[in-house]
């Protein structure tokens, strides 16, 4: 099962993390339930993959790091977490910066020159079981500067065994062919062939 795959990874990953003295580890958060996932992801009318549920269900986020959805400023700096130069957010916000950039392409869509000259309305025949704008189903799992969705999980059909971690610019999806699970094994070979380096402080970043 995926599920089981993608949650062995992240713990495997995890206590690479903190081998290699990152403080990280420290400030995850508990994990939730899957009824407790779920019910998150229903109020945005979303079914979580299992894929989705192994991630939030390993860690709730992490806690202390400074979330500031619509923060125009990135004035709360240091979304670095356990993964390099990124943030891991509680599901509950994940949700609401999803939200936040679909809100963004909403308001930009049809409008000149950003982002209406890279995706419409209308498209609607790519890879994201619809269009390229980033939409409910396409939950944050890294952010950067707090409150930019780095990496989603695309849960647009809960039932597939895999499901795609894809990256994101502004409002919209990245193609991308790397399964959740992939995604967590490229981290661990980062680590483990010195891309990723932990700080003085504890802080992983790139080396």
């Amino acid at each position: 099962m995926a599920f089981n795959e993608v949650t062995e990874a992240l713990r495997e990953y995890e206590a690479k993390v903190a081998e290699k003295g990152g403080t990280a580890p420290r400030r995850l958060r508990p994990g939730l339930t899957r009824e407790d996932a779920q019910r998150i992801a229903a109020g945005y009318d979303v079914t979580l993959t299992e894929d989705a549920l192994a991630v939030w269900m390993w860690h709730d986020g992490e806690g202390t790091l400074p979330y500031c959805p619509g923060n125009p400023d990135h004035q709360c700096n240091g979304s670095y977490g356990i993964f390099a130069e990124s943030g891991f957010p509680p599901l509950s916000v994940a949700f609401q910066l999803t939200e936040r950039m679909c809100a963004l392409w909403d308001s930009f869509e049809n409008s000149a020159p950003f982002p209406a000259n890279v995706m419409y309305a209308t498209d609607i025949t790519d890879f994201n079981g619809g269009t390229a704008a980033m939409c409910l189903w396409d939950v944050t799992f890294t952010v950067h500067n707090t409150d930019s969705p780095q990496v989603v999980i695309d849960c647009h059909n809960p039932e597939v065994k895999d499901s795609m971690a894809l990256t994101c610019e502004y409002q919209y999806v990245n193609r991308g062919n790397l399964t959740v699970s992939d995604f967590i094994h490229k981290e661990i070979e980062r680590l483990d062939d010195g891309t990723y380096t932990v700080s003085d402080n504890g802080t992983l970043v790139f080396a």
